[in-house]
């Protein structure tokens, strides 16, 4: 698998990248790295196509391994060396400087790494993997709804129930930290917990997502306990129209862009779409955000095999907010989700 990631890899390559991202070493090797790179040349160039390069501390079975000040030995026959934009202008330098010291001639050049772009479409032990993280994601739910009600419950307690929960069932880690969002803080997208108690009667946002074998899960969902205040209400049902017909719009061949105007034009039917001020998705695998990107200026286009979030929004100000998210992947040209967890009104009153 990982053998024919590389190959696929420089079949496309027009001149070397040295890659830095700790993602995409392990797409490419199978291996986390505490510090390496690693130099994919394009395919036929020479023996040496693959090389990893670190402190001699690490090393990926299979391949040759050195240390970064000879990394210019390995490019003597290149015109110009990709960086990917992760590197710092400190490692810049330092590859500049080994450079001159060999003599070498390459120029050096970052770029938005080839790997980011071919990590989009993907495999389907990759899609059984962000499965299994989202139906862990899918039974923490059923317990927060039993938690949620304890009295004298805060954000803070409630994000950090999450989090153990995710661990007690099996997940490596968090996507992300948790976002429980109440009452008019709920008004805030990425609102940091605080040690606010939840209350009757507010809009509660609930966002969060789990890694299982590096793959990532996200998740939104907004409940409320015993009741609904009308305003919020009115909201949530047009909040989740527009969820519901972008997931319905997510079409093989479709422009991301405009799925996000979809969003949009559902939620200018009650003149919401001024609150809705986040982009529609975004890709998500190895990394919690990743191509494609569901916004106003994306122009990528939706194919078989993506996976991406759909996460319609409104924020108002001092009173509260509204959101619904689900991971997707699109197969045979349609949307699918991964979990069926209710986002009608009526199943997300906690009574």
């Amino acid at each position: 698998m990982f053998g024919a990631r590389l190959k696929k890899l420089q079949k496309i390559l027009q001149n070397p990248l040295l890659i830095k991202k700790k993602e995409n070493l392990l797409y490419l090797t199978g291996r986390s790295f505490m510090h390496g790179y690693l130099l994919i040349k394009p395919k036929g160039t020479d023996k040496r196509g693959v090389v990893f390069f670190g402190d001699g501390l690490e090393k990926p079975p299979g391949l040759p391994a050195d240390r970064l000040k000879n990394l210019p030995l390995y490019l003597t026959k290149a015109r110009l060396l990709n960086l990917e934009d992760q590197f710092t202008f400190a490692e810049y330098n330092y590859i500049k400087a080994k450079r001159d010291e060999l003599k070498a001639r390459f120029k050096i050049s970052h770029v938005r790494s080839p790997v980011d772009y071919q990590r989009i479409i993907k495999e389907s032990g990759e899609i059984a993997l962000v499965k299994k993280s989202m139906q862990i994601v899918e039974r923490v739910f059923k317990l927060v709804r039993r938690e949620i009600k304890k009295t004298g419950m805060t954000e803070i307690r409630l994000a950090k129930f999450i989090q153990d929960q995710g661990s007690r069932l099996g997940a490596q880690d968090v996507s992300f930290p948790a976002i429980v969002a109440s009452g008019a803080n709920a008004a805030i997208p990425h609102h940091v917990p605080g040690d606010k108690k939840l209350k009757a009667g507010e809009s509660i946002i609930l966002d969060f997502g789990f890694k299982y074998k590096n793959y990532c899960s996200d998740f939104t969902r907004t409940v409320f306990l015993r009741t609904a205040p009308k305003k919020i209400a009115e909201s949530y049902n047009q909040v989740e129209q527009a969820y519901l017909q972008s997931i319905n719009f997510a079409q093989a061949g479709a422009k991301a862009g405009g799925v996000y105007q979809k969003s949009v034009d559902v939620l200018a039917e009650k003149k919401l779409d001024k609150y809705f001020i986040h982009s529609l998705g975004h890709g998500t695998g190895l990394e919690i955000h990743e191509l494609p990107n569901l916004s106003p200026l994306s122009k990528d286009i939706l194919q078989n095999g993506m996976v991406f979030s759909v996460e319609p929004g409104v924020y108002i100000p001092k009173l509260g907010g509204v959101r619904i998210e689900d991971l997707v992947y699109l197969q045979q040209g349609r949307a699918v989700k991964f979990i069926n967890v209710s986002t009608s009104l009526e199943q997300n009153i906690i009574k």
